[in-house]
C-alpha cells in the first residue's frame, strides 16, 4: 500500500489490485507552515482519466435498476456516479444537509475566508484511486506540509526544532510514504465530494435519515422521514457505529449486528483549531506545524495562502480525544494553549476564536474511522461489506484502508460493481 505509485504501471491492473485484494486492514487517519520555499514536490498521478473513463467506470446498463443509496459520504456518492453513468436509476438518502461525510471542510466557522478540515484532510502519493477522480473532476492539488520554516516537537514542556527538509524525509509513522509525499485539494477537500454530488444533484434527498428498510424476494422498501421508497437493489454506506439507527427487516446477520453494536472498533478523532490575527510564530522561523507526547499533531492547515491572520489546529485521536470531549470547551482550551505556549509563548496576544469538532459527537458518525482489532478483524471484517439478499453495503469500514478516501472510493466501487452485475 505504502509504495509510491508509478505513472506508467497499467492503470486497469492498479484498479483491480487495489479494489479486489480484500479486506485487510490497514487503519491510519487522513487528515502545512508559512513562507515561500523552493519548488514543491509533485504527487504521481495515473494516466490521464477521460471524462468517459473513470476508475470505477462500469459498461452501458442492458437491463437499467432502480437503486437506493443510503449516504451521500464518499463511498455513496462514487457508487452513485458510476451506477448512474452506466445508466441505471439511483437515489441517495443523506441525514445531513449535506454531502461528503467525513470528507468536511468547515467553510464557515473562521474570519478572512480562512478554512481547515473537520476530517480527511491528506492523501498519500500512492493512493491512486482518490488521485484520479480529483483528476477526473479537473481539481487541483498542493503539498499537505509546508516545506518552509522550521517544526517543533514537543515532550513534557520541552520543546526542540527540527528542520523541514528532516521533517519532511520522515512518515509520519512507520510503513507510510514521506511527509513530501503528502498532498491535500487546493481549496479544500470538500471539493472533491462537492465535485461529485453537483454531478448527482438530482437524485440526492438531504435531511432524509432513513429508519427502516424491507426486502423481500420482489425489492426493498425504504422508509425515511414517513417516505416509502421502492428499490430493486438497496447500498447502504452509513458507519458502523450508526448502522443500528435503522431497523432492518429482516434482521441483518450476526456479524453485521455485532459489528453496529460495538463489536467492531473505531478511532475517536477531536479537533480543536484557533485563529490568530497574525501569524506571529514566523518571527521565530516556525510554521507552526508539529508533534507533542500528548500525542497530538498540531497543523497550521491554510499554511500556503497569502492571509495575515492564520489557523493552528490541535488533533487528538483514540482515548486522547475521548478524554478531551469529557471537558468544556474553556478547559479545552486552557489544556489546548497550555501546551502550545511553551512553543508559542506569545499566543494569548493574538487570538481571535476557537473552534472544537469531534466526530464522536456527530449523531450521523459516531466516531471518527474503522479500527478493529485483530481478533474482530479475523471474525467480522470479511462481513462487514457482505451482501445480504439485495442489499449491499460499502464504507471505508468494509475496505482495506480504514481512515482513508481511499477506502471509501474502493468500497464504493466494488459494491456499484456488484449491484451493476445484478442486472
Amino acid at each position: 500500500m505504502d509504495k509510491p505509485i508509478n505513472a506508467k504501471a497499467d492503470f486497469n491492473q492498479m484498479r483491480r489490485k487495489f479494489i479486489k485484494q480484500g479486506l485487510g486492514v490497514v487503519t491510519c487517519a487522513g487528515l502545512s507552515a508559512c513562507g515561500e520555499s523552493s519548488t514543491p514536490p509533485q504527487a504521481v498521478i495515473p494516466p490521464s482519466i477521460s471524462l468517459n473513463s473513470t476508475p470505477g467506470a462500469l459498461a452501458e446498463a442492458s437491463s437499467p435498476l432502480n437503486i437506493v443509496i443510503i449516504g451521500a459520504g464518499m463511498s455513496g456518492l462514487i457508487a452513485g456516479y458510476e451506477l448512474l453513468r452506466a445508466g441505471h436509476q439511483v437515489t441517495v438518502l443523506e441525514a445531513r444537509n449535506r454531502s461528503g461525510g467525513r470528507v468536511h471542510t468547515l467553510n464557515n466557522i473562521f474570519d478572512n475566508g480562512q478554512f481547515a478540515e473537520a476530517g480527511a484532510s491528506r492523501i498519500p502519493s500512492n493512493h491512486e484511486l482518490t488521485l484520479a477522480y480529483i483528476q477526473h473532476f479537473d481539481l487541483n492539488i498542493e503539498p499537505f506540509y509546508p516545506n518552509a520554516n522550521n517544526y517543533f516537537n514537543l515532550q513534557n514542556n520541552s520543546s526542540s526544532i527540527i528542520p523541514w527538509e528532516d521533517y519532511l524525509n520522515q512518515p509520519p509513522w512507520p510503513g507510510s510514504v514521506n511527509r513530501s509525499d503528502y498532498y491535500k485539494i487546493s481549496d479544500g477537500m470538500a471539493k472533491l465530494p462537492l465535485a461529485l454530488s453537483s454531478s448527482i444533484n438530482d437524485n440526492i434527498i438531504y435531511s432524509a435519515p432513513v429508519d427502516s428498510v424491507r426486502q423481500s424476494n420482489d425489492g426493498v422498501e425504504i422508509y425515511a422521514n414517513n417516505q416509502q421508497f421502492l428499490a430493486d437493489r438497496l447500498l447502504c454506506t452509513v458507519p458502523l457505529p450508526v448502522l443500528n439507527k435503522i431497523s432492518f427487516s429482516p434482521a441483518l446477520s450476526a456479524e453485521k449486528t455485532l459489528a453496529s453494536n460495538g463489536g467492531f472498533d473505531y478511532t475517536d478523532s477531536t479537533r480543536l483549531y484557533t485563529q490568530f490575527s497574525e501569524r506571529f510564530w514566523l518571527e521565530d522561523n516556525l510554521n507552526a506545524w508539529g508533534n507533542t507526547n500528548w500525542p497530538e499533531e498540531i497543523w497550521q492547515p491554510t499554511w500556503n495562502n497569502q492571509e495575515s491572520s492564520g489557523i493552528i489546529q490541535s488533533y487528538l485521536r483514540g482515548i486522547e480525544a475521548s478524554d478531551f470531549d469529557t471537558f468544556d470547551l474553556l478547559q479545552q482550551i486552557e489544556s489546548v494553549h497550555g501546551r502550545w505556549q511553551y512553543v508559542l509563548p506569545q499566543l494569548a496576544n493574538f487570538i481571535i476564536k476557537s473552534h472544537v469538532h469531534s466526530w464522536q459527537k456527530e449523531r450521523w458518525t459516531g466516531s471518527a474511522y474503522a479500527s478493529p482489532t485483530n481478533a474482530q478483524s479475523t471474525a467480522l471484517a470479511s462481513h462487514v461489506g457482505l451482501t445480504e439478499g439485495r442489499l449491499h453495503f460499502a464504507g471505508e469500514h468494509a475496505s482495506q484502508f480504514h481512515g482513508w478516501i481511499q477506502g471509501a472510493i474502493a468500497s464504493g466501487i466494488r459494491a456499484a460493481e456488484e449491484i451493476h452485475a445484478m442486472q
